[in-house]
């Protein structure tokens, strides 16, 4: 494909090499008008020029020529059904490339926002959950729609379509319920909650197992149905506020983490301590590589608490390569509006980055503690995100927490519904 466009920029040259990375279109990009009406075959006009009728035009509104950040007022109208903005003239009639870049980088959290208690960026600000399609991968859905153009335009041309995946993650916060946290924590604990004493004592007797201990249960589950999980551990030598983890310390701990490293991935769950000390971020993936003697190329943000761009600069200079934080802490959706991974583009530096960013669709403490979804609310609402995303082609990526696949939790009897779901993942 012979793509024109006025001038070539790093945000041009970036979203083309992912529109046509995700359709397997061999492209070339020139800024040679000339080169460009004489040459034959598949071409697509990225300009206001109009060069003749055997091209595929798409008007661009100028978002990626620019070099700045500026505040951007979001238009959305309808297009053969689908919810587009960035709306213009042209053969697919609206700017596809600039639509798939303002999401992708998240332009508008480089935007001024009010942070929630946490300090993320609320989802509640976002142009997509204002529009009520926080829930659709709508970026697959565009894709759909351009390829279905293009082979219209081109019915010589061939494509190709990802297809779809499932990938279950889960955050290990807290190891154990009762189990090697020591005397004094296990005694606080039995003094904040006295119903959890008799549990508490015959758990920490060896009469009865740790409720959240299920990973025998989830290795089992995984192998059962063939899928590759990644669990992601806090390591950070600084236990206090909402790091809460199992101390690093205990042999137990680290035992668990390298047995599950073993036959999984195996990621970092940063700190909230890392979020404002960088150093530390550093030291956490040193410490997780010495127990599982290799190196660590996954994380995930704790709380999905990140910052652009300094979040992903830091992840980035330390050598991880992907990372599973794109969603909110607040409410299931699709953040990007994507459920494909992508490479992060740094937008104040005006460069694509060697960093993948891998979208999460539904995260169970958001039905749990968010919403206050019932457990068959909840699995409706797994089902309900895995039809989207497998009629789309994309991945989706769920977060599940231990202590939430506990019957001590408000859904009693979650785990038999999660074994469920993994069955019916497809």
């Amino acid at each position: 494909m012979l793509v024109y466009t006025d001038t070539i920029t790093p945000r041009i040259r970036y979203v083309f090499e992912y529109l046509f990375e995700k359709t397997g279109i061999p492209f070339i990009l020139t800024t040679n008008d000339q080169e460009y009406f004489k040459a034959s075959g598949n071409k697509i006009n990225y300009s206001d020029k109009i060069f003749g009728d055997t091209e595929f035009q798409i008007i661009p509104s100028g978002l990626l020529y620019e070099n700045n950040i500026q505040r951007q007022t979001i238009e959305w109208t309808n297009y053969r059904s689908i919810p587009v903005c960035f709306p213009a003239n042209g053969n697919i009639g609206f700017d596809l490339p600039a639509a798939i870049f303002f999401h992708l980088c998240r332009y508008e959290e480089y935007e001024a926002f009010t942070p929630d208690t946490f300090g993320r960026y609320p989802h509640h600000q976002s142009t997509l959950f204002q529009n009520n399609l926080l829930h659709r991968p709508l970026i697959e859905e565009w894709l759909q729609l351009f390829t279905q153009l293009l082979i219209e335009y081109f019915p010589q041309l061939s494509l190709r379509s990802p297809g779809y995946s499932f990938i279950p993650t889960y955050d290990i916060d807290i190891a154990w319920s009762y189990q090697h946290k020591g005397f004094w924590r296990n005694l606080a604990g039995g003094l904040k909650n006295p119903n959890s004493i008799i549990e508490r004592m015959q758990v920490l007797l060896g009469n009865k197992k740790d409720p959240y201990d299920c990973y025998d249960t989830l290795h089992q589950l995984h192998a059962e149905h063939q899928c590759k999980p990644i669990y992601f551990f806090p390591v950070g030598k600084k236990r206090s506020g909402l790091d809460r983890h199992i101390s690093i310390q205990q042999k137990a701990y680290r035992q668990l983490i390298k047995t599950t490293a073993q036959n999984n991935m195996v990621g970092l769950h940063p700190s909230i301590y890392s979020h404002t000390h960088p150093e530390a971020l550093a030291a956490e993936k040193e410490i997780l590589e010495n127990i599982i003697q290799r190196p660590v190329i996954h994380s995930r943000q704790h709380y999905l608490l990140f910052s652009l761009p300094n979040t992903y600069r830091s992840l980035e200079s330390i050598g991880i390569a992907n990372d599973y934080s794109m969603g909110y802490g607040t409410l299931n959706g699709f953040r990007a509006a994507t459920a494909q991974s992508f490479l992060w583009y740094d937008l104040e530096r005006e460069r694509a980055t060697s960093l993948r960013i891998h979208p999460l669709a539904w995260m169970d403490a958001n039905s749990f503690y968010e919403n206050e979804l019932s457990s068959a609310e909840a699995a409706a609402e797994w089902e309900a995100y895995r039809e989207r995303i497998q009629a789309t082609n994309g991945t989706m990526i769920t977060v599940s927490h231990n202590h939430l696949l506990s019957d001590n939790t408000l859904w009693p009897g979650w785990m038999k519904e999660y074994e469920r779901l993994i069955a019916h993942r497809k």
